[in-house]
């Protein structure tokens, strides 16, 4: 009887490793990072959550609007050579904006309605 269950104990260890090592040792890496949004305008606005957040994935930059507005747009300038990418979204919840892997800084400017938000960020 001992030996019975030793032996389901090692099937179960063996079961588990299978399962679980592949996804230790082929994890994928994230490249994401958050992207630091702020008002354009300071207004008396105590509220630490904005309506809108931005981050880098890779050669995409990913927008998510909590407001969900009809219209917004988005506009990426490289700081240092002054090119821009502008994109306008419908009903947009979360938009995707490809971008060149160009080292360097970038603004980022997301307006929509009366609202004005901008970010930096370096690749």
């Amino acid at each position: 009887m001992n030996n019975l269950k030793k032996l389901i104990l090692i099937f179960i260890y063996v079961l588990l490793a299978t399962w679980t090592l592949p996804d230790l040792t082929f994890a994928k890496i994230m490249d994401s990072r958050e992207i630091e949004i702020r008002a354009k305008e300071k207004k008396n606005d105590p509220r630490s959550l904005l309506p809108v957040r931005a981050w880098v994935d890779g050669q995409m930059i990913y927008v998510s609007f909590w407001d969900l507005p009809s219209t917004a747009t988005v506009i990426i300038t490289n700081v240092e050579s002054g090119e821009s990418i502008t994109k306008s979204f419908l009903s947009p919840e979360t938009v995707s904006v490809p971008i060149n892997n160009e080292n360097g800084t970038y603004e980022i400017q997301i307006s929509y309605e009366e609202k004005v938000f901008t970010g930096e960020y370096k690749l």
